[in-house]
C-alpha cells in the first residue's frame, strides 16, 4: 500500500537510505531554526578547480575507504556504514535496517560478507550491525567530544545511488539544528554542504583535517545540496552498550513496512570501473596489498605477489584518464586509457596505455580477470582520444 505523504511547504527532506526507507517526506520536518547558514557550496579553492586533492587529504580518503562499507538488504536496497570498533562492529542508521535481522555487506575491494543487526533504536535513527569477517581490523577514528565548528571542512563517504566509496566535499553551515521525521527525532544535527544522495545513509562525515569520523550522514534536503548528520559523540554510549552486550530482540518498525522503495544500486559497469579505479588508486598509494587483493584467484596463481609488486618497481604514478565499460555476457570489459612516469635508464619519461580487464565476480566478490595492454604511440594517443570523444 502506498502512503500519502503531506509535503511541508517549508522544506521537503530525504532520508538518504537506500534501504527499507527509500523516500521520506517531512511533515514535522523543521522547526525554528531552518534558517539555512549562507555557507552553502563555496567556489572551490584554486587547487580544487585544477582537480587537485592535497596530499593528505588523498591519504585520509583512501585509508577511510577501506573501512566503509556499502550495506545491501535482501529486496536489493542500499544503505552505507563504517567500522567503529575491532569487533566487527558497523555503525549505520536505523532506517537503513530497520524491519530486518541480518544484511550482507560489501568492502571496498568487492569482497561481501553476512552481518547481524546487534542494536536498533526506536526513536534514534542508529544501528549497529556485526561482522564476524571484520572482528581484529582497526576500525576508523572516531571523535569523542562534539567540537565541529561553522566552517569546519568535511568529508562525506558512502554509496550514493549504490556507486560505492563514493566520497564528496564540503563544509558545516550549521549547527544544532532539530528535525522530525517518523518515527525518528533529530537533535543537535550537522547542517552540511557536502552533496549527498540516496544510499549515502550511515556513512561517516570526516573532518578533513584529522580524518575522525565526526558525524553520521542521514537526511538531505530534495533538490538542495544541503545534507544533515547526527554528531557521533552523541550516540557513542549507545551504539557502546549494544557492542558490549547485544540486544536480544529488536524494535519493529510498522510505519517502514509499506513505504514504497526502490532499490539503487549501481549497475554492473558502473561497479566494474569502480574495481578497476580502486585498483590504480592503491597502486598510487603504493598499497600493492590492497590491489593484488582485487585480482582474481586465477591470476594470483599465474602472478606471486613479489613478481606483481616487482612489475611496479619503475613506475612513479599512473593517471587514469579514462574509463570505458563494455557489457559482455557474464562479465564487463573495462578499458582503461592512462598516463603513467616510469624511470627508465635514469630518466623519468612519460608513457601512454591502453589495458582491458575482464570484470566479473568471483564468490560473490566482483575480481579484476586478468589484463592484456599496449603502450600507445602519438597516433594511436589520437585516435583513443577521439573513441573517448565519441564516448
Amino acid at each position: 500500500m502506498k502512503r500519502s505523504w503531506i509535503i511541508s511547504l517549508l522544506a521537503t527532506l530525504l532520508i538518504l537510505g537506500g534501504g527499507i526507507a527509500g523516500v521520506f517526506y517531512v511533515i514535522h520536518a523543521v522547526e525554528e531554526d531552518m534558517q539555512v547558514s549562507a555557507v552553502l557550496a563555496q567556489p572551490p579553492a584554486d587547487d580544487e578547480e585544477a582537480g587537485e586533492v592535497p596530499k593528505g587529504t588523498q591519504e585520509i580518503i583512501f585509508e577511510s575507504q577501506k573501512l566503509v562499507v556499502q550495506i545491501e538488504l535482501e529486496d536489493g536496497t542500499v544503505g552505507s556504514g563504517f567500522l567503529y570498533n575491532d569487533k566487527g562492529d558497523i555503525m549505520t542508521n536505523a532506517h537503513v535496517v530497520a524491519n530486518t535481522e541480518s544484511v550482507n555487506v560489501k568492502t571496498s575491494d568487492g569482497k561481501k560478507m553476512p552481518g547481524d543487526v546487534i542494536g536498533l533504536s526506536r526513536d534514534v535513527d542508529v544501528a549497529v550491525v556485526r561482522v564476524p569477517g571484520m572482528k581484529g581490523k582497526a576500525p576508523l577514528p572516531v571523535r569523542e567530544e562534539d567540537t565541529a565548528e561553522l566552517l569546519d571542512e568535511v568529508l562525506a563517504l558512502g554509496s550514493p545511488l549504490g556507486l560505492q566509496n563514493t566520497v564528496t566535499r564540503g563544509e558545516i553551515s550549521g549547527l544544532d539544528r532539530t528535525l522530525d521525521i517518523e518515527p525518528f527525532h533529530y537533535k543537535n544535527l550537522y547542517q552540511i554542504s557536502a552533496p549527498i544522495s540516496p544510499g549515502n545513509s550511515g556513512g561517516p562525515l570526516l573532518d578533513r583535517k584529522t580524518g575522525e569520523v565526526i558525524g553520521i550522514n542521514s537526511a538531505k534536503m530534495d533538490e538542495e545540496t544541503i545534507g544533515f548528520s547526527i554528531p557521533v559523540a552523541d550516540v557513542l554510549p549507545m551504539v557502546r552498550r549494544w557492542s558490549d552486550s547485544p540486544m536480544r530482540s529488536l524494535p519493529e518498525f510498522p510505519e517502514l513496512t509499506d513505504q514504497v522503495t526502490s532499490p539503487v544500486t549501481g549497475t554492473d559497469t558502473e561497479q566494474a570501473s569502480y574495481m578497476v579505479q580502486y585498483f590504480y588508486d592503491s597502486i598510487n598509494q603504493g598499497d600493492f596489498v590492497t590491489a593484488y587483493s582485487l585480482l582474481s584467484s586465477s591470476w594470483q596463481e599465474d602472478i606471486s605477489f613479489e613478481k606483481f609488486r616487482s612489475g611496479y618497481n619503475n613506475t612513479l604514478s599512473v593517471q587514469v584518464d579514462n574509463l570505458v565499460a563494455d557489457p559482455k555476457e557474464d562479465q564487463v570489459e573495462v578499458t582503461a586509457f592512462l598516463s603513467a612516469e616510469e624511470t627508465i635508464d635514469g630518466e623519468v619519461q612519460k608513457k601512454k596505455y591502453k589495458v582491458v580487464y575482464p570484470v566479473k565476480k568471483e564468490n560473490q566478490s566482483v575480481k579484476i580477470w586478468n589484463g592484456t595492454g599496449e603502450e600507445l604511440s602519438t597516433n594511436e594517443e589520437e585516435e583513443a582520444k577521439e573513441e573517448e570523444t565519441e564516448d
